[in-house]
C-alpha cells in the first residue's frame, strides 16, 4: 500500500542500492493496495520484471509471496520483507528483518528490572530491532528457525553488507525516512 511505512521501507532500499552501487538504477514502487492479494502481487512483479528490473525488493504483506514466486520464475534477485524469507527460493539473496522478539524481550526484561514506563519506545540496527537476515549475528538464528542453509555470499558482498551495518550504527550514514 502507498503509506508511509512502505514509502520507508522504499526510501532506505533506495538510498541503500543507491550507497553500494552509484550507478545502479532504482525504479518507483508500485503497489498492490492490500496486504493479501499474492494475485496482483506477482501480476505486478512480472510487468517490472517485463520492463528489464533485475531484482526487485518485496514489501507487500502476503501479496509479496506472489512477487516472489515471479522472482523465482523469472531467476531475478529478490529481496524479502520483515523475516527472512531466503529459504523459499533460492533467488532471494536476503531479507530485511524486524527483530520483534528481540524488541519485546528487552521490554519485558526492562518491565521487570526498571519497572516499565509507558511511552514510545524505538530501535534500529544498534540495537538490533532491526536488520538483515544475513549479518553473521543474524544468519544462524534464521537458518534454525527455517530449518535451511543460506547460499555464501562472496566476500567482497558481505563485506559490503557489514560495512554498511557498522556505517550505520556509527551514524556515518544516515536511512532517510518515508515518514516526511
Amino acid at each position: 500500500m502507498d503509506i508511509p511505512l512502505i514509502r520507508d521501507f522504499y526510501v532506505g532500499y533506495k538510498a541503500g542500492a543507491e550507497w553500494a552501487n552509484p550507478t545502479v538504477t532504482v525504479g518507483e514502487p508500485v503497489f498492490v493496495g492490500a496486504w493479501a492479494d499474492p494475485g496482483s502481487g506477482k501480476e505486478l512483479a512480472v510487468g517490472l520484471i517485463e520492463q528489464g528490473y533485475d531484482g526487485i525488493f518485496v514489501a507487500a504483506g502476503k501479496s509479496g509471496l506472489g512477487a516472489i514466486e515471479a522472482i523465482h520464475q523469472a531467476g531475478i534477485n529478490g529481496f524479502g520483507v520483515d523475516a527472512c524469507q531466503d529459504y523459499l527460493y533460492d533467488e532471494l539473496a536476503a531479507s530485511a528483518t524486524k527483530r520483534v522478539d528481540t524488541a519485546i524481550y528487552e521490554m519485558i526484561l526492562n518491565a521487570y528490572v526498571d519497572m516499565f514506563k509507558g511511552g514510545f519506545y524505538s530501535g534500529g540496527l544498534g540495537e538490533q530491532w532491526v536488520g538483515l537476515c544475513r549479518l553473521p549475528s543474524e544468519e544462524p538464528f534464521w537458518e534454525d528457525v527455517f530449518d535451511f542453509e543460506h547460499t555464501p555470499l562472496d566476500e567482497e558482498i558481505l563485506a559490503k553488507v557489514k560495512d554498511a551495518r557498522d556505517k550505520i550504527i556509527a551514524g556515518d550514514i544516515t536511512v532517510p525516512s518515508g515518514f516526511g
